[in-house]
């Protein structure tokens, strides 16, 4: 069992719990690897305009932003950017060191 899965399976349910963990954590892979490729390909946004590339709703993409920025994979660039909503929002990019490969 992996360690996202150990953190996200429920005890009293072990073996059902077990393989939504593991689902989850091939979709948050997933979800990763595909706003890391849109930084990569279209250059620093908002959390907002990634899940629209990208085809996730924006609180999927908050979390993945988070795990990325929690991995040192992408930074926030100080810049805030207006989303759909009128609301200011952080624009990331990706860590300078990562971007260069």
């Amino acid at each position: 069992m992996t360690d996202f899965a150990r953190t996200h399976a429920r005890a009293d349910d072990l073996d059902t719990s077990q393989a939504s963990a593991a689902r989850a954590e091939t979709m948050a892979h997933r979800q990763k690897a595909a706003i890391y490729a849109c930084l990569k390909a279209h250059g620093p946004q908002t959390s907002d305009q990634i899940a629209q590339k990208v085809a996730l709703l924006p609180h999927q993409v908050i979390k993945r932003v988070s795990d990325l920025r929690a991995a040192d994979a992408i930074v926030d660039t100080g810049e805030r950017r207006r989303t759909r909503t009128g609301r200011p929002a952080a624009v990331w990019k990706i860590k300078p060191s990562e971007a260069a490969e």
